[in-house]
């Protein structure tokens, strides 16, 4: 029993590996096609590629007939033919392999090099691959392929062409084993990467066609409890004539969580495909302000005419007024100012809250964000308030922007949009 310095691993053969004599020229150019295995399998990302050009890189550094590649199948506990050279070997290509009563198998359970290189040590193994493939197996180097010390699979290289293996050859295939073992490992990470973000792709699929078909499903049924409650406010007095102004606010409320499913949804594509005139972004402030804060302090210069979707772009004004008020401590002034320029209009909305860091000035307008207290969740919302109201302010030709002096500071959010021709 001999144990190598270099590779931890204990050199217990069937047969006695030999340090035999080497050409310094056949060294070299060893070493050279290790280095070339090297760098091939940092460019090979596909695994059944990288598997098949690991087996034959094993038979041009070793010079030998044939070579294999076996990896472990967890689930079934057994190993596993997943790349051998040859027409023979192409017959092998997802057989199993018991780890008891084969040289494979010994390998990986006591992880260590094996050798076999007499009849009786190739009379003791599973000689059911050779009688299949018809490959006469005379000797055998295999070595585990480890990760983080831990087997993974086997690597074998059959029949040397100079007629017996050494530690050379060992060395050689314990470096091709670790080298395989890391491309091994990053294929499958990028594998499992890849296969991760196309579920993604289809679950983000699935969840837009699941908002686009509950938004209409609900613009039927809310146009109903809107109309009703309408003409029920305009003949109703007294309680009755609130308790139906209560349902009429809530039917808007709801309007604008069917719109908002719709942004979210990205079923709009372009504004075109919603009604489209020339509305008055100042009478639009005006009735968000009234109903979410009524304090606040309003400047508008003129109507300030805009082409769009007046209630899309109400629905944005709103998200900015109510995003205000929320993030503010109780009774903090809210403003809401306008200026025109370079035929483009401004709205600026200013609150004196908890203001915004810079990493937050951007990642705000992300979906579901909310800026808050660690600790605790103290604010209502779905959290795409900002989100959609970007998406609106980009979807009529504009852009949405947000300051702040930094935490405590308050915050000041800026919708520009081309004004209407």
């Amino acid at each position: 029993m001999a144990e190598s310095r270099r590779t931890g691993l204990v050199l217990t053969e069937t047969s006695p590996l030999i340090a035999g004599p080497e050409a310094p020229s056949v060294t070299l150019a060893r070493l050279r096609r290790l280095v070339d295995v090297s760098v091939a399998l940092n460019a090979i990302g596909d695994t059944a590629r990288l598997l098949d050009y690991i087996a034959q890189a094993t038979t041009d550094v070793l010079r030998c007939e044939a070579a294999s590649i076996l990896l472990f199948d967890e689930h079934k506990g057994i190993l596993r033919f997943a790349s051998a050279t040859g027409d023979a070997g192409r017959q092998l290509v997802g057989r199993s392999v018991p780890l008891d009563g084969s040289l494979a198998g010994t390998t990986f359970r006591e992880n260590r090099i094996l050798h076999a290189a007499d009849e009786d040590a190739l009379a003791s193994r599973d000689r059911s691959t050779d009688e299949e493939t018809g490959f006469i197996t005379e000797r055998l180097l295999g070595v585990p392929m480890r990760i983080d010390g831990e087997p993974v699979g086997v690597i074998q290289a059959l029949n040397p062409g100079a007629g017996s293996f050494d530690r050379a050859d060992a060395e050689a295939l314990l470096i091709v084993a670790s080298q395989a073992a890391v491309a091994i490992r990053r294929s499958r990470h990028e594998e499992a990467i890849e296969r991760i973000s196309t579920r993604l792709a289809e679950l983000d699929r699935l969840k837009t066609n699941f908002m686009a078909i509950t938004s209409h499903e609900l613009r039927t049924p809310l146009t109903a409890v809107q109309g009703f409650g309408q003409i029920l406010a305009q003949d109703l007095r007294g309680d009755a004539r609130a308790h139906a102004d209560a349902v009429v606010r809530a039917g808007a409320r709801m309007f604008d969580l069917v719109e908002t499913l719709d942004v979210m949804a990205g079923t709009i594509g372009d504004v075109g495909s919603h009604p489209s005139r020339i509305v008055s972004v100042a009478a639009l402030v005006r009735d968000v302000v009234q109903e979410e804060a009524p304090h606040a302090s309003v400047d508008l210069p003129g109507p300030l005419l805009v082409e769009g979707d007046a209630n899309r772009i109400r629905l944005a004004i709103r998200n900015l007024v109510a995003n205000a008020v929320q993030f503010s401590p109780a009774g903090a002034p809210v403003a809401v100012r306008a200026t025109v320029a370079d035929e483009c209009l401004t709205l600026s909305v200013y609150d004196q809250g908890r203001g915004l860091s810079a990493s937050d000035v951007e990642s705000i307008f992300e979906a579901y964000v909310q800026v808050a207290d660690p600790d605790r969740r103290d604010h209502e919302g779905l959290g795409v308030g900002l989100t959609v109201a970007r998406a609106i302010a980009v979807q009529h030709g504009g852009t949405l922007w947000a300051e702040s002096d930094g935490l405590g500071e308050g915050a000041a959010f800026h919708m520009r949009l081309p004004l209407a021709p």
